[in-house]
C-alpha cells in the first residue's frame, strides 16, 4: 500500500498546490471544495474493497481482476518485445492463433477479444491498453489503477459540472454534489472498472460541446478536446456514449445555432425520430440490418453468455461447452495454472473453424477423446438474469419491451427480492430515483415551468436505460451500467425546483467573491 498512498499523496498536494495544474480551478466552488470531494470520491474504493471483500473474499473478482489481470498479460510483452508491446498498444500487432503473441501472450486473457462484425461492441482493449501503460508506474499494484480509474472520474465530474452550471445559479454545490455523491455512481467509478474512464469521457464530451458549439470557443486546445470526445464515443461504453454525442450535438445546435423561437423541445425530439430513422435506413444499406435488428442481436448474445460454459481452444477451433466440469479431463497445468484438457465422450458442444469463424458447427456426441484443448475461459450461470420479452427485430416487440425495460432498470431489485448486500444498496438508490421522478412531477405542476433542457437530459436517460434494459436484462448489469445517467435524472429535479435552496456550509466551500 506504500505505491497507493505515494501516489494518492501526490494527487492531494497537486489539488491543493495548483488545482492539478488548473483543470480543478473553479470561480464558484474553491480549493477546499475539491479536496473533500477528492477525499470523498477515494473513499469509494474503501467501501468497495470491504464489499467485495465481504461478499467474494477478495477485491480481485469479476470484472475488476478480468482487466487487471489482462492489463498484466499485456504489460508482459514488453519485456518480451518492445517492440510487439507497442504494436499492440497501437492496434497494429499481428495476433493469428498461430503466433508466439497469441500461444504466449494474448491467448491468455479473457477480455481482450472482440468482434470486428459486432456493431456496438463493448470493446475492452482501449481500457487494457491504457492500463497496460499504467503498469510502468503502478508496480503491480491493484490500488494504484483503481486510483488511476477514480482519479479520472474525479476529473470527469468536473468537466461535467462546468458544462451545466451556467443552468444551476446558486445552486453549484448541488449540481456537482448530485454526481459525486450518487451512491452506484461513486461506489463503481472508484474502482478498477470502466466506470471511472468512462465518466473522464462524458465530461469531456459535454464540456467540449460546450464550449465549440454553445460558447464558439473555436481554439486548438478546445477543438482537439472536441475531436477526441467524438472518437471516444465510438470506442469506449458506447451505449452511453454515442446517444450523448449525438443527443448533445443535436441539442447543443438547435439552443445555441438555430435559437428557434418556437420550443427547441420540440424541434429536438422532432430531430431525433428524424435522425433515428436515417440511421436505420443508412445502416440497413450498410449492415444488412437495423438498429433495432442490432439490439435484438445483443439481448441474444447476452443471455446466450448469462447460460455460462466452458470455452476452449486448439489450433483449429474455439469450442463451447456447458458449465460442467465433468464433461472434460484435465491432462495438465502450466506454469501460469492455464489448465489443458480433453472433452469426454458423449459430450455435446458448438464450435467455430478459425478458419471460418462465422459459422456455428454442432457437435451433438463428441467421439474425440484425444485431441487437447487449452481451457480458455470458465463462466457460470448467471443467478440474476431476469425473465425479458425475446427480440425478434421487429418494431412492435421492440415497442412492446419499452415498459418493461425501463421498470426493471429504475425498480429492481427492491427490498423485497434483495439477494444480498449489493442488491440492498441497489434498493436504495431504487427508492431514490422512484422519489426523483415524483419530486419532478410535483415540481413542474407547483413552479409551473418547463425547460427544454429537461428533454434533453432525460432523452439520454430514456435512452440509455431502454438499451441496458432490453440487451442486458441482470440484475448486477443493470446496478452498473444505469448510474452514469441517473444523475441526470436528479438534475432534471434540480433544475425544475424554484426553491430557496443554501447549505449551511455553503460559504465555506465557495469563493470569497460568490459568498
Amino acid at each position: 500500500m506504500i505505491v497507493f498512498a505515494a501516489y494518492f499523496l501526490i494527487l492531494v498536494f497537486l489539488i491543493y498546490k495548483n488545482q492539478f495544474f488548473g483543470i480543478l480551478k473553479d470561480d464558484i466552488l474553491n480549493k477546499r471544495f475539491y479536496l473533500l470531494a477528492f477525499f470523498i470520491k477515494i473513499s469509494g474504493l474503501l467501501l468497495f474493497h470491504l464489499v467485495y471483500s465481504k461478499l467474494y473474499g477478495t477485491v480481485l473478482y469479476s470484472d475488476t481482476y478480468d482487466y487487471y489481470r489482462d492489463s498484466k498479460v499485456i504489460h508482459s510483452i514488453a519485456q518480451w518485445d518492445i517492440g510487439e508491446f507497442l504494436k499492440v498498444i497501437f492496434g497494429l500487432q499481428d495476433d493469428g492463433p498461430g503466433t508466439k503473441l497469441f500461444q504466449d501472450y494474448l491467448g491468455r486473457t479473457t477480455v481482450w477479444d472482440e468482434s470486428k462484425e459486432e456493431l456496438l461492441y463493448n470493446d475492452n482493449r482501449l481500457m487494457l491498453r491504457f492500463h497496460a501503460l499504467i503498469q510502468f508506474i503502478s508496480f503491480g499494484n491493484y490500488y494504484v489503477h483503481a486510483l488511476v480509474c477514480s482519479f479520472l472520474g474525479f476529473i470527469g465530474i468536473n468537466w461535467i459540472y462546468k458544462s451545466f452550471k451556467h443552468l444551476f445559479v446558486g445552486k453549484e454545490l448541488l449540481l456537482f454534489s448530485v454526481w459525486l455523491l450518487f451512491p452506484g455512481l461513486w461506489f463503481w467509478s472508484s474502482a478498477f472498472l470502466k466506470e471511472g474512464p468512462a465518466l473522464f469521457c462524458m465530461g469531456m464530451l459535454s464540456l467540449s460541446f460546450y464550449r465549440v458549439i454553445g460558447l464558439n470557443q473555436i481554439n486548438f486546445k478546445n477543438v482537439l478536446m472536441f475531436c477526441m470526445a467524438i472518437v471516444l464515443s465510438f470506442l469506449f461504453k458506447q451505449y452511453v456514449m454515442i446517444p450523448l454525442c449525438l443527443f448533445s450535438l443535436l441539442f447543443y445546435s438547435i439552443v445555441f445555432r438555430m435559437k428557434p423561437k418556437v420550443s427547441a423541445g420540440l424541434i429536438y425530439s422532432v430531430l431525433i425520430a428524424s435522425t433515428f430513422l436515417l440511421l436505420n435506413f443508412s445502416l440497413k444499406s450498410i449492415k444488412g440490418k437495423t438498429i433495432i435488428e442490432v439490439v435484438a442481436e445483443r439481448q441474444r448474445a447476452f443471455l446466450d453468455m448469462s447460460e455460462g460454459g466452458l470455452f476452449l481452444l486448439d489450433s483449429t477451433k474455439f469450442v463451447r461447452l456447458p458449465y460442467d466440469t465433468t464433461l472434460v479431463n484435465t491432462i495438465s497445468r502450466a506454469a501460469n495454472d492455464t489448465a489443458y484438457v480433453t472433452i469426454k465422450p458423449g459430450a455435446k458442444f458448438m464450435y467455430w473453424e478459425h478458419s471460418h469463424q462465422k459459422d456455428t458447427l454442432i457437435c451433438k456426441s463428441n467421439k474425440d477423446t484425444i485431441s487437447v484443448y487449452k481451457l480458455f475461459y470458465a463462466i457460470k450461470k448467471a443467478k440474476a438474469t431476469l425473465p425479458v420479452p425475446l427480440q425478434n427485430g421487429s418494431l412492435p416487440e421492440f415497442l412492446r419491451a419499452i415498459p418493461n425495460a425501463i421498470f426493471i432498470t429504475i425498480a429492481k431489485p427492491m427490498f423485497y427480492d434483495a439477494r444480498n448486500l449489493m442488491d440492498i444498496m441497489t434498493s436504495f438508490e431504487n427508492v431514490l430515483i422512484l422519489a426523483t421522478l415524483v419530486l419532478m412531477l410535483l415540481f413542474a405542476f407547483r413552479y409551473k415551468i418547463s425547460s427544454h433542457w429537461i428533454w434533453y437530459f432525460l432523452s439520454i436517460v430514456l435512452v440509455v436505460l431502454l438499451l441496458i434494459g432490453i440487451t442486458s436484462p441482470n440484475l448486477g448489469a443493470i446496478q452498473r451500467y444505469r448510474v452514469l445517467v441517473i444523475p441526470f435524472l436528479f438534475m432534471c429535479a434540480a433544475l425544475l425546483y424554484r426553491g430557496n435552496w443554501q447549505l449551511s456550509a455553503s460559504k465555506f466551500f465557495k469563493n470569497a467573491s460568490n459568498n
